[in-house]
């Protein structure tokens, strides 16, 4: 394998290497599964940490400047940071020396915020506006100035508040916290009294799952966000950003995840002493005036550090209706994200996404569901998306996501239409919650891989042989995540899909779109949601039989695919096969009035 990826070195992608040579893969993963795991390993590792990074411009502050310091542009949110001009020269020079550099800036009200900087090369992937470009390109040695601000935005902070269905005087306490001292500081920017904002800031923390305020803050600026990055190489990030020691940086990491001074000794191997010693450093570097407005330091450090190091940065506000919400699981531990497209008075209906795509409904298949009267609720899986990873047993987590939707959303029974990889967490939401479940549809539902597998295709050639073992699946989606640029990704596409229905819903600029923005938003963060479900199947998954009936069960077909494997292995009886004429992988885009009809 590691001939074979230095051999696509002229390639722009490694990954092209899959859609090219596939049967020269397939022939060295057959034959050495462990150097191929190390050698995809070792590809990803050279590759940049996140592919398609998609933000919101409102998190974001921009200018562009000289080297001397003088302003050649500023947007509106730049100058609201910096009402008087702030003395970047140091930095300027830095970057226009060494390259592109992340580093704290001091902005209005003493405030600290993290800044990218960097020259014209360096920011042509950033999608600037028309003015910031003119003012670049028009003279030499000016430089971008990149600033991280999610917490400064009112209409994020409304959006966040929304996502955690904050009432409107918890809201207006969320958004005061972010950079009042103290709680009693903040009850009075809320306006709301001592002991009610107590009882309020107990209620947010349930709603976002979190036990402390610094852990709360970190949480808001992830919603803010819709954060890429997943806080794993924090104390990295603090080290190099912000100009702490290693030590340091550690210590502040783990009391910007919510834990206590003897909690993070106790972690570190650390006395409390030294704990505090640490972060009384880390507050003093980074002027950072307390725990909490560290962790709202350091989580939009994350935020801009993810999308600047990707290889491509997609800007601009999400389309698409429905509510985004954010809830926190059974036992509070995790959180789940999931997209509530209404109305609130019809039958609820969770529509799974499939193993890289389907966050969002398209809106044929909105209308083509609340038409037939139903609620579509998109949910997450974990892993996916802004849904935490599983820290168990993959499908009993992902059937606990599901119940806790139903409880948080004060749902009675709901409707589930499941398809593909997803199929396992659906039959595990049948068996351990049998009373919350109404009506099941499995549209080409995935089957073990014991079964002997007919199809011919290229993704289920790929399926057979990298994802059949357990220890290549990981390193494998890793591979693929850190190349999915939108130009990969549409490669990708023709490449998999093979149905005709599908190539000609791909030939729509707009489809793709959708689909492409859709799969770098449910994988940018992480692989632990692809790899963890391709996991369930590598190890040899198999459905619990049962004898019972259920009725109202549908095994959906498209036709457009070959080599269904017959359903008897669902283990189901009175199962109703049905199928849906000359579709194929997205039925969401060519079929929405097919789906909508399997629940009459």
């Amino acid at each position: 394998m590691s001939e074979l990826l230095r051999a696509s070195a002229s390639k722009s992608a490694p990954i092209e290497l899959l859609l090219d040579s596939w049967s020269q893969v397939e022939d060295a993963v057959l034959a050495d599964t462990g150097h191929a795991r190390d050698d995809l390993a070792a590809a990803s590792s050279a590759l940049p940490p996140i592919a398609g990074a998609i933000s919101d411009r409102r998190a974001l502050a921009t200018a562009v400047m000289t080297v001397a310091g003088q302003v050649c542009f500023a947007d509106a949110a730049y100058r609201e940071l910096f009402p008087d001009v702030a003395d970047l020269r140091p930095l300027l020079k830095r970057a226009r020396r060494e390259g592109p550099l992340v580093s704290l800036v001091e902005g209005v009200a003493a405030a600290a915020f993290t800044a990218w900087i960097g020259d014209a090369e360096a920011a042509a992937r950033w999608p600037l506006d028309p003015e910031a470009k003119a003012a670049l390109a028009a003279g030499p040695d000016r430089l971008v100035v990149v600033v991280g601000a999610p917490s400064r935005s009112s209409e994020l902070a409304r959006r966040a508040a929304r996502v955690l269905d904050l009432t409107a005087l918890e809201a207006r306490l969320a958004e005061a916290l972010m950079f009042a001292p103290n709680l009693e500081v903040a009850a009075a920017d809320a306006g709301v009294g001592r002991e009610t904002a107590r009882d309020a800031l107990r209620r947010i923390n349930a709603k976002a799952g979190v036990r402390r305020t610094p852990e709360l803050i970190g949480r808001l600026i992830g919603v803010m966000c819709v954060a890429q990055a997943n806080g794993e190489d924090d104390a990295a990030l603090a080290e190099t950003a912000f100009g702490l020691t290693p030590a340091e940086a550690r210590v502040g990491a783990q009391i910007a995840r919510g834990l206590t001074a003897p909690e993070t000794a106790q972690a570190l191997g650390l006395s409390p002493e030294t704990v505090k010693t640490h972060m009384k450093a880390v507050l003093h570097k980074t002027g950072a005036k307390g725990a909490k407005d560290f962790a709202r330091l350091l989580g939009e450090a994350r935020e801009l550090v993810a999308v600047a190091s990707a290889s491509e940065s997609v800007f601009g506000e999400e389309e698409g209706g429905g509510r985004l919400r954010v809830i926190a699981s059974l036992d509070g531990a995790r959180r789940i994200a999931l997209i509530d497209y209404g109305p609130y008075d019809a039958q609820p209906v969770l529509v799974f996404h499939g193993a890289a795509a389907g966050r969002r409904l398209p809106d044929g298949l909105r209308q083509a569901l609340i038409g037939a009267g139903l609620r579509p609720i998109v949910v997450q899986r974990p892993g996916f998306g802004l849904t935490d990873p599983a820290g168990g047993d993959y499908t009993a987590t992902a059937a606990a996501d599901m119940a806790a939707v139903v409880e948080r959303l004060r749902l009675r029974k709901v409707h589930l239409l499941a398809r593909d990889t997803g199929t396992p967490s659906a039959l595990a939401f049948a068996q351990d919650y049998p009373d919350l479940l109404d009506r099941m549809v499995l549209m080409n539902p995935h089957p073990p891989m014991h079964l002997e597998d007919q199809r011919t295709t290229f993704v289920a050639s790929v399926q057979r042989h990298l994802l059949r073992n357990p220890d290549l699946v990981v390193a494998f989606a890793e591979f693929l995540r850190r190349q999915a640029t939108t130009r990969l990704l549409e490669r990708i596409l023709f490449k998999a899909l093979e149905a005709e229905a599908d190539l000609r819903a791909l030939e729509d600029p707009a489809v793709r779109q959708f689909l492409i923005r859709d799969i770098q938003a449910m994988c940018a963060r992480s692989v632990y949601g692809f790899a963890a479900e391709h996991a369930v199947y590598a190890n040899d998954w198999r459905p619990t039989p049962t004898a019972a009936r259920h009725a109202g069960w549908v095994v959906a077909q498209s036709t457009g695919l070959t080599g269904h494997v017959e359903p008897s292995w669902i283990g189901v009886r009175d199962l109703r096969i049905v199928e849906i004429p000359d579709a194929g992988v997205l039925p969401q885009f060519t079929h929405p009035a097919h789906l909508a009809a399997l629940f009459a």
